[in-house]
């Protein structure tokens, strides 16, 4: 292939990114932005009007804790993230499998949803020291809680998804004798996945706060446990810079969520 042809690609291919880059920028400038005015607020306003560190510290003072190697926080991290991400794929996998059950066989739907809607409606604070008991103090009743926290949207958006179809689709599958399977695999799975992809975005950040109660019942690693151990000892600090390490680890389990729906839902992403 010649320069010729090969240099008009890469300007298309450059202006493209550049293009995309400075979208990304507009859209998250305004945000970061205040973020940042509002941490600078806090720390000039939080010691002129004399409020203890063990009220509210100043983000100069929670900072230094996250960057402090003896504080052991990205080990904890690294629990809570396993917990999370164990969580989601466990929670993932049953939502969809649980909902194409639903869609196939509507008496199996009528007689598991209400129980589903009850498993929702228990409290977590409750449920998490029996899910200790059951399953031991270690990292499984932290993965059980963060699955339970993910499964819920997955299964009520893939079932809404795998239900959203073209009549018209349907009829012309049917009318060249398609086989149900063949319908799910050819039009009802290929049409739920945008409803999929949103039911999984909820679920990356509820998976996080799921695997943090269970830390937070018995637990003696993740970030959850960090919070409880440092309010116990008033270090605010502390607690806050394992909220923000949360935070963070539920923005990144979010956005590589919507990097894979960019490649997978391509379709949607381009329109």
């Amino acid at each position: 292939m010649s320069n010729a042809a090969v240099h008009p690609k890469i300007r298309r291919r450059a202006a493209h990114q550049a293009r995309a880059s400075g979208h990304l920028v507009r859209r998250y400038a305004p945000s970061a932005l205040l973020f940042l005015a509002m941490l600078g607020g806090l720390q000039l306003a939080l010691p002129a009007l004399g409020v203890p560190p063990y009220l509210l510290p100043t983000p100069g003072r929670v900072l230094a804790r996250l960057i402090d190697p003896a504080s052991g926080l990205i080990g904890h991290l690294t629990a809570t993230a396993a917990a999370g991400v164990g969580g989601l794929v466990i929670g993932a996998v049953a939502g969809v499998a649980l909902a194409a059950l639903f869609v196939a066989v509507r008496p199996v739907e009528r007689a598991l949803y209400p129980w589903v809607l009850v498993s929702q409606t228990l409290p977590a604070a409750a449920l998490a020291p029996l899910l200790t008991i059951w399953l031991g103090n270690g990292l499984a009743p932290r993965v059980a809680m963060a699955a339970l926290f993910a499964f819920f949207p997955v299964l009520v958006n893939t079932a809404q998804g795998l239900r959203r179809i073209s009549a018209e689709q349907l009829d012309l599958l049917r009318a060249w004798g398609a086989t149900p399977a063949q319908v799910f695999r050819l039009l009802r799975a290929p049409s739920c996945l945008p409803a999929l992809f949103a039911g999984l975005k909820i679920a990356s950040t509820l998976a996080v706060v799921g695997a943090i109660v269970g830390e937070l019942s018995g637990s003696s690693s993740g970030l959850g446990y960090v919070i409880s151990i440092a309010t116990y000892h008033l270090q605010t600090d502390r607690v806050f810079a394992a909220v923000t390490l949360a935070a963070a680890l539920s923005l990144a389990l979010y956005a590589i969520t919507v990097a894979v729906e960019q490649k997978v839902v391509f379709w949607q992403h381009d329109q």
